[in-house]
């Protein structure tokens, strides 16, 4: 994980400050050094290769998360004698298990990949919608789909606790400086 975003950033750095397309910075302090840039194809063609590959295999950290996103079938779902609005046990069972794995495995990705620094905003920005592009529209047709559904008598908060817009706003908060 880590490592692949340390490879992200270096690629990026790389071709801000040594590809074609480099600008000197009016601000440096030593006027006297040298700026080099380089400005074959081939070297942001490999650059881009490395980075592209660098960030499937970071993004499929959070692919993961789709994995309970699954619908549940029309079959499965039954509501109680009694109750018209409350799913029965086992169907319930299957959309709390869902929403429960779903949690416990957003909240320890996110802890991890929150810890992690990206200093360039352009970057960061790409960086977070391309995470988000991985699971939050899937999360919110599940989301949308399941919470209309009435599957747990005292505790449905607990399973429903990140809403889509939540998870968006978490997400806009990833690898920013803590400092």
């Amino acid at each position: 994980t880590q490592n692949n975003l340390v490879m992200i950033n270096n690629g990026f750095y790389l071709l801000e400050e040594l590809g074609p397309n480099a600008m000197d910075s009016e601000d440096q302090s030593d006027h006297d050094a040298e700026h080099y840039r380089i400005e074959g194809s081939f070297f942001v063609d490999k650059i881009n290769k490395i980075s592209e590959s660098e960030k499937s295999k970071y993004l499929g950290h959070w692919e993961a998360l789709n994995t309970h996103l699954t619908a549940v079938g029309q079959s499965d779902i039954e509501y109680q004698k009694n109750e018209s609005t409350v799913l029965s046990l086992e169907s319930g069972r299957l959309i709390k298990q869902r929403f429960s794995k779903f949690n416990e495995d957003f909240e320890r990705t996110y802890a991890l990949h929150k810890k992690l620094c990206v200093i360039d905003p352009r970057l960061r920005s790409t960086l977070q919608q391309d995470v988000s592009k991985v699971f939050l529209n899937r999360y919110r047709r599940f989301y949308d789909k399941y919470t209309k559904y009435r599957f747990s008598k005292k505790h449905q908060e607990e399973y429903t606790k990140y809403s889509p817009d939540k998870i968006e706003d978490m997400l806009g908060n990833l690898y920013v400086d803590p400092e």
